[in-house]
């Protein structure tokens, strides 16, 4: 194995781990505090009212599913191209409702935690997870299994990194209270 495709498949491990994680924890989020989740996708009014129960229950567990392929390698391939798909249709749905001028929606990335409203930032931020989820479905992991694991270990690590700065007090620079200032 040459040293670029060893290299390719350390960061798509990387990609993985934080893909994977970020899913994981949504998943696990929407599935744990469903009523919360439910009536966020219902104000998103994008789906008939008979399905939002089912949509609801599928999105979660989708993306546990997700989230664990990613994270333990097992059908990357196809957790990658599930997460891309995911990640677009939930930059479509939150960019119509930006469109339509309800940017005081939660995005429900998350629900639990404090979530973002809609804006065009955040439909972009979204569409670029794009390409980190489908490098483990393109590229495929490095065959070495040290390499894959610490790889994964640390995009989970950034993922955590990413979600420390974010509850960091007001004012704190790098705080979200502190990039509203």
């Amino acid at each position: 194995m040459n040293a670029a495709s060893l290299m390719m498949g350390g960061v798509s491990a990387l990609c993985a781990g934080g893909v994977g994680i970020m899913f994981l924890v949504a998943g696990v989020s929407k599935l744990r505090e469903h009523d919360l989740f439910l009536g966020t996708l219902s104000s998103y009014r994008l789906l008939p009212a008979w399905s939002l129960e089912p949509a609801a229950w599928m999105l979660g567990a989708a993306e546990v599913l997700v989230g664990l392929m990613l994270l333990f390698g097992m059908g990357q391939d196809v957790g990658g191209v599930l997460a891309a798909g995911l990640l677009v249709v939930f930059a479509v749905a939150m960019g119509i409702n930006v469109m339509r001028g309800r940017t005081d929606l939660s995005c429900g990335c998350t629900p639990g935690q404090k979530g973002e409203t809609l804006s065009w930032s955040l439909v972009l931020r979204t569409l670029l997870c794009v390409a980190p989820a489908l490098l483990p479905a393109v590229v495929g992991m490095a065959s070495s299994v040290s390499i894959r694991f610490e790889g994964v270990a640390c995009g989970v690590t950034l993922w955590v990194l990413w979600q420390a700065l974010r509850a960091l007090p007001e004012g704190f620079p790098g705080g979200e209270a502190g990039e509203r200032a």
